[in-house]
């Protein structure tokens, strides 16, 4: 009962903040721009708080990492290549509300008198010997609509402006000078797009990969065995859409070109983690946040790479900052941002295992990257190592989407009666126990069987179009069958 009273009074004096020039709501996300366009370039975010007393908490606020520019050179690694994580943004790390003084700290200690009225006088910032002053007060439209604003005039010739409703509406003190475009919550002026919306596709819109993976490739009649990455187009058409509160189901048709040589066996040993609408292609929330973390993600936060993470070496932790911005078309996109300059290279990745000094990292020399625009979906994401040949890579180089030809579609040749016609029906049973059935294959082709780590576990050269294999000395779990000219496929063992 206890516990439900709690509930209740913390939803009453959340709901009291947000009429009562709260400056802070720990329901809200607060966007705010510091160029003047619609252009999220921070957001305030409450991680935590505490209660302190009946009418006193502490906020803790969100931290973001930022490029150092001014870095000199250190170790080798290039001037302006490091990122300093753990950084406060303007109103600092935490806030501690005591009735209607809100004292913020950070780089510096500063309060705000919410409640004071026109022509109150406080001290904003003693170590400073600044003081504050209402000068102004007025009714006006935020948001669609109206509000009470005040302005504080700092002693400095700093100025702040407070919504009755949303807290700080402008923020302009020293090199900090931003304004508030929006708040996530109740969903009012530039908010972040929902996921989904990043791929909403309509019938007859029509999507072209470019997709780079790693193979272990063997040159048959005793050649060469080696890792490589290879190149792979497919070509997605959206035929139906049917959505659910969580996700989109889409019904498609597709086109594939997998690699395949009557001389040379290729074993799929990492891809990027996207799907390939074989059968439909499914897209729900709350897997797209878990596999594209940037999503939902807030400028600066630092995130762990997706999708095309390659990086295995626990010496190696790779990070990445993401950045929020405007399409030319007026689309919301998450990109990585890049670390220094790098002619020819974008550059994002930096790593977390190790410091330069306490919270400065430097940038790490593999190639990570990643891109997204409403509406168009995945633009690029990758992972390219330096100096070896493991390279995992996706990018769109072709999209029609609403009638509209964003990306000229490049011309290939397809294959898409052999790609469509084997898919489902040359692998079978899985799950299987003892044995599994080929149909459909080329006598001569390598079948080939590796586990989930990449590792190949079984390979046997192909005598008949219809082939036994046995898999008994396999162990329970999950495998991916290649054969030559046929699309890998997932194998479940089960006993």
């Amino acid at each position: 009962m206890r516990g439900i009273v709690l509930l209740v009074s913390l939803f009453s004096t959340i709901t009291a903040m947000a009429q009562n020039w709260a400056l802070l709501n720990p329901a809200y996300r607060y966007n705010y721009s510091n160029d003047g366009t619609d252009t999220i370039s921070n957001q305030i975010r409450v991680m935590h708080v505490d209660t302190l007393g009946a009418d006193s908490f502490r906020y803790e606020l969100n931290r973001v990492a930022v490029v150092c520019d001014t870095c000199p050179a250190i170790g080798g690694v290039c001037a302006g290549c490091f990122v300093r994580v753990g950084q406060p943004q303007f109103l600092g790390f935490e806030c501690v509300q005591m009735g209607s003084d809100w004292y913020f700290f950070g780089v510096d200690t500063f309060m705000i008198r919410s409640s004071a009225g026109l022509s109150a006088s406080w001290v904003f910032d003693a170590s400073n010997g600044i003081t504050a002053t209402v000068d102004a007060e007025w009714v006006g439209d935020l948001f669609g609509s109206p509000d009470t604003l005040r302005r504080i005039v700092l002693s400095s010739q700093d100025t702040i402006v407070l919504s009755r409703s949303f807290g700080i509406r402008r923020f302009a003190r020293g090199a900090n000078s931003v304004e508030l475009i929006g708040v996530e919550g109740p969903g009012v002026g530039r908010v972040y797009p929902d996921p989904l919306a990043y791929f909403d596709y309509q019938p007859g819109d029509e999507l072209t990969y470019w997709v780079v993976a790693d193979y272990y490739i063997i040159h048959l009649g005793g050649g060469e065995q080696y890792y490589d990455s290879h190149t792979v187009m497919w070509k997605v058409r959206i035929t139906e859409r049917t959505d659910s509160p969580d996700g989109i189901e889409y019904g498609t048709s597709w086109a594939w070109d997998y690699p395949s040589s009557a001389n040379i066996s290729y074993t799929l040993v990492a891809e990027p983690d996207w799907p390939v609408p074989f059968e439909g292609w499914s897209i729900q929330r709350n897997e797209i946040l878990l596999k594209h973390p940037l999503l939902g993600a807030y400028p600066g936060q630092v995130l762990d790479t997706s999708v095309c993470e390659h990086a295995t070496n626990i010496w190696f932790d790779p990070k990445y900052i993401a950045k929020y911005g405007i399409a030319p078309n007026g689309r919301a996109e998450m990109r990585y941002l890049p670390i220094g300059q790098s002619p020819g290279q974008l550059i994002c990745g930096f790593n977390a295992a190790s410091e330069v000094s306490p919270g400065l990292h430097s940038r790490q020399s593999a190639q990570i990257n990643a891109w997204y625009e409403e509406g168009v979906g995945l633009r690029m994401m990758q992972y390219r190592e330096p100096s070896t040949t493991n390279w995992l890579h996706i990018e769109l180089v072709g999209a029609i989407i609403g009638g509209d030809t964003l990306i000229p579609p490049q011309p290939w040749n397809w294959d898409v009666g052999i790609s469509e016609a084997r898919v489902g029906s040359s692998v079978f049973p899985s799950p299987a126990s003892d044995f599994i059935q080929l149909q459909q294959c080329r006598p001569g082709a390598i079948c080939s069987i590796a586990d989930m780590n990449g590792r190949l576990v079984l390979t046997q050269r192909i005598n008949s179009s219809t082939e036994r294999i046995e898999v008994s000395g396999l162990s329970p779990g999950i495998y991916v069958v290649s054969v030559d000219g046929i699309i890998p496929q997932r194998l479940i063992i089960a006993r």
